[in-house]
């Protein structure tokens, strides 16, 4: 950059400039409209009037360029101006109009003229500035260039600037002539760098060098750089900006509408047809801006496309290609920018067409808020089905909620709806709550086909709507046999057989025999298999029976993935697993499940696991973890959003609190409305058992017993035809134990035996934990203190087994009670103990109250070890084998404890038995316990 140009950037004279002013010359300034020509021109003018220099001003206007000697005119004026204020030379006359004095020979008008300003350079140096010489009128362009020829030897200097990048400019024969004289200074104004705004900033602002050191001031600099590109009019803003802020030290540049409204100035001044239109398409496009796009974006050739990429280049407003973020961010918010939304449109289709990611074309459409041309449904929905097939969920869902509201008419509003729905069902409760009664009433009038109806009958079911999904089943079963997807139709059917709770005909399902994983809205093939194994082992002719059962529901729920299968799948594995009693054993699989979906927004997901959690918690005698997931199930899917199934969920909750000994907490929940539609299903055969737990529980036995009474009622109803073979292997609900117990409150001990007879009829071949509860409920209804033992150490090994803790806890109680009636108290010491622990780790209040451990008891064995001499034949490792085997532990915990084998556990055991002369564990406890308790707490 020329030193002239340092004047920009300096407040001293550079030699440059110096030497133009002694020599006398011309200056000729180019450079666009906004990169620092007039401020340049004005500081030079300031320069020259420090050394007492006059200076005449005048600019050309296009619109006043068939105006003759309009500037002329404008210099004119001014010297009438200075001979009014005493700068007149003297001998000078009056100045006149230049229409007076104009003559038929040019010549003697510009020679008055100039003789005029050569008496006032001989008083004192004179400065004429033209600015904008694209548009001074033809005369005047003669008198400049009559002055110019003249300058040498005078105090006359001239200095012009011409605006490059114009549409239209009537100065290329002046700047030709110009250029030509040997003393014209041509000057090209160019954008300024870095280290030029951090010299202008320190030698400007005087503040600045003694407030910052010199690399606050070069951050400062290099911030107001990329803001601004370099344009010196940005940079003024910016820098008054920052001068007049209210905190000195601040080092950051502030961005304020003052600056906006010069970028959106700098561009509406420019003479280019349609560059402001061209600009905001820039904008527009944002960082997927390129000639071809902008091109046809504007519907113009790529030749004037350029054209507005070189004017905002030039202006600095381009980084890499693309606009400058806070001026792009003042284009897009002009309020004269009336075609944004049109524009936007057209980017979303120009950025589609040349395959520009998803993200991008969805938030043009979101910025216009609507659908429109060159956009047509077709055309949304596949963009739809490619966003969900490439995982973009979010950006499927905004295109849909703009499809739906720019709609044309019903079907299409439907046909998006229901696209709408299939995608947020699983995300989004309040717009599926929103969205299932307007679809349900177009499904009344014949508009949605069969797939259609069936997944409303799904989401309505999951959502809580049951009115709506029993409205849609006759329409659904009425298309049926004409739908192409029987699985998502026998997919409906199975969750509404489960969700009112009645069997259904599985027998009817008809399936294809392809698979539907390819179909668009299909449910997948992992649904199409999971109806097959249904089928399968509701089969009346299928013998494998509950084996074959337990297989196929944990190689399902192996195969599930949150992301792809249908939610349904969890639901009938955990129904079945739960019915054959095996959900303790698929623990790893749901907990597995469970840390998939912390990645997942679906909080109908979460809640079905954690339910299932809860269930296989309160299974294991759990009660603190079950309560919490219990908890958090509600607080993904709201009580009033479960519908029916909300009974079961009481149910496990009132239970629980019921077993942690917080029963108000658990009259508070059966205080809640629960839906009268879930009394004719296996939600409200669970829910009335539960509540008669809790009568039990507070000592209404009375109630329980009428409670226990409806469950057998409900029962019955539930199973008209007779069960197939995998219904009989089904547990239900242990509602005999609960009618047990209350005819035992009652006092009606042959009553009881008589339900518990029937229970165990029941019950498959394989030991579950209602096998144990049976077995201890029905040792209470013997006299024979060998036949109760024997049930309960039955009804022990049974629970521990199967691993449920809490059970086993009520039956260790039992069993150190019949200890005590029979005198064994060492024994009943121990189990108690036992029982007491295993009360509190399940974090059982009601059972901790029930539990008595009598430590000191009267009856407490008085034998010491000198009274077994034949304790010496053990060794140390015998001796503590004896010890945990005294305290009840298992064979398989005694080898945990001790870090040894199993077998060898056993082979310990033996050589106990063979040298202190008993036959079994039983006798060990009763003759050796107290003297081995001594032993131990001896050392």
């Amino acid at each position: 950059m020329s030193g002239i140009v340092e004047l920009v950037l300096s407040k001293h004279a550079t030699p440059e400039f110096i030497t133009w002013q002694t020599n006398g010359g011309l200056l000729f300034l180019r450079g666009p409209r906004c990169v620092g020509k007039t401020t340049t021109l004005s500081r030079i003018c300031a320069a020259e009037a420090e050394s007492g220099a006059l200076t005449l001003w005048a600019t050309g206007w296009l619109n006043e360029y068939g105006s003759p000697f309009g500037v002329l005119q404008q210099i004119l004026d001014q010297l009438d101006a200075a001979d009014g204020c005493g700068d007149q030379p003297n001998g000078a006359g009056p100045s006149t109009s230049l229409a007076d004095r104009r003559r038929h020979s040019s010549g003697v008008t510009y020679g008055y003229v100039y003789a005029r300003l050569l008496e006032i350079a001989a008083q004192r140096p004179l400065l004429i500035v033209v600015d904008d010489i694209n548009y001074v009128d033809a005369p005047s362009q003669l008198f400049l260039r009559f002055v110019a020829r003249r300058l040498k030897g005078t105090r006359i200097r001239l200095a012009m600037a011409e605006r490059t990048g114009c549409a239209v400019s009537f100065c290329d024969d002046l700047r030709t002539d110009i250029l030509r004289l040997p003393y014209t200074s041509l000057v090209r104004l160019r954008l300024l760098g870095r280290k030029q705004i951090a010299r202008s900033l320190t030698e400007h602002i005087p503040q600045l060098g003694a407030s910052f050191p010199g690399s606050a001031a070069n951050r400062l600099a290099g911030d107001i750089h990329d803001l601004t590109g370099g344009n010196l009019l940005l940079v003024d803003v910016l820098t008054r900006t920052w001068l007049t802020s209210a905190d000195p030290k601040r080092t950051e540049p502030t961005v304020d509408t003052t600056f906006h409204d010069c970028v959106r100035g700098m561009i509406s001044d420019t003479d280019m047809p349609g560059m402001l239109r061209g600009a905001h398409a820039v904008a527009v496009l944002g960082d997927f801006a390129s000639l071809p796009r902008l091109a046809r974006l504007l519907g113009v050739d790529i030749a004037r496309a350029g054209r507005v990429f070189g004017a905002l280049d030039d202006l600095g407003m381009l980084v890499g290609g693309c606009l400058r973020s806070e001026m792009r961010r003042a284009l897009l918010q002009d309020e004269s920018f009336t075609a944004r939304g049109e524009l936007h449109l057209r980017a979303a289709h120009v950025l589609f067409e040349d395959s520009a990611p998803l993200t991008q074309v969805v938030e043009h459409l979101t910025a216009v808020g609507r659908i429109g041309a060159p956009w047509d449904l077709p055309l949304v929905l596949g963009l739809v089905n490619q966003a969900l097939k490439s995982g973009s969920t979010d950006a499927a869902i905004g295109l849909l909620k703009l499809a739906k509201t720019s709609a044309a008419g019903p079907d299409e509003r439907s046909a998006v709806e229901m696209l709408l729905l299939r995608t947020t069902w699983l995300t989004d409760p309040g717009l599926v709550a929103s969205l299932l009664p307007t679809l349900s009433r177009t499904a009344g009038r014949g508009v949605l086909n069969t797939t259609d109806l069936a997944f409303l009958v799904r989401a309505a079911l999951w959502h809580g709507f049951t009115e709506i999904a029993a409205e849609l089943m006759p329409l659904m079963r009425e298309k049926s046999p004409q739908s192409p997807h029987p699985a998502e139709v026998g997919l409906a059917e199975a969750l509404y057989s489960l969700w009112s709770g009645m069997p259904m005909n599985w027998a009817t399902l008809e399936l294809s025999s392809s698979s539907e994983a390819d179909e668009p809205y299909g449910p997948g093939a992992d649904v199409h298999s999971l109806l097959i194994g249904l089928r399968k082992i509701h089969d009346p002719t299928n013998e494998g029976g509950r084996a074959q059962a337990m297989f196929w529901a944990e190689q399902v729920l192996q195969g599930i993935r949150v992301q792809s299968s249908a939610v349904e799948t969890l639901l009938f594995v955990y129904v079945v697993l739960e019915g054959m009693g095996s959900l303790p054993a698929a623990r790893p699989w749901f907990t597995q499940l469970s840390e998939a979906l912390e990645a997942h927004p679906s909080p109908l997901w979460k809640a079905l696991v954690s339910v299932v959690q809860a269930r296989i918690s309160l299974e294991l005698g759990d009660l603190g973890s079950a309560y919490g997931l219990i908890q958090k199930a509600l607080a993904c899917k709201p009580w009033h959003e479960w519908g029916a199934p909300i009974a079961g969920i009481a149910a496990l909750l009132v239970q629980t609190l019921t077993e942690m000994g917080r029963p108000q907490e658990a009259a508070e929940v059966l205080d809640r409305p629960i839906p009268s539609v879930a009394y004719q299903g296996w939600g409200g055969l669970k829910y009335v058992n539960a509540r008669g737990r809790y009568h039990l529980a507070t000592d209404r036995p009375h109630a329980a017993l009428a409670d226990f009474e409806f469950c057998r009622d409900l029962s019955a109803s539930l199973w008209i035809e007779p069960p197939t073979l995998a219904d009989k292997t089904r547990l239900m609900v242990p509602w005999r134990c609960g009618m047990a117990e209350a005819y035992l409150a009652l006092g009606d001990v042959a009553g009881a035996r008589e339900v518990l007879q029937q229970q165990l009829k029941r019950l498959p071949k394989e030991e579950t934990s209602v096998h144990g509860t049976t077995l201890r409920l029905l040792a209470k209804t013997t006299k024979d203190g060998a036949q109760r033992l024997s049930l309960l150490k039955s009804s022990a090994d049974t629970l521990e087994r199967y691993g449920s803790r809490l059970q086993l806890a009520y039956t260790l109680t039992e069993l150190a009670a019949a200890y005590r009636e029979t005198s064994r108290l060492n024994l009943a010491r121990t189990t108690s103990k036992r029982a007491r622990r295993m009360a509190e780790q399940c974090e059982a209040g009601r059972l901790l109250d029930l539990v008595t451990v009598d430590v000191h008891g009267a009856g407490r064995d008085k034998h010491q070890v000198g009274d077994h001499p034949q304790l010496a034949e053990l060794s140390s490792a015998e001796r503590r084998v004896a010890v945990l085997a005294i305290l009840g532990h298992t064979n398989r915990e005694i080898s945990g404890k001790l870090f040894i084998t199993a077998s060898t556990v056993e082979q310990h055991l033996t050589r106990i038995y063979r040298k202190l002369h008993v036959q079994h564990r039983e006798d060990l406890l009763d003759k050796f316990s107290t003297v081995f308790m001594a032993l131990e707490q001896s050392g």
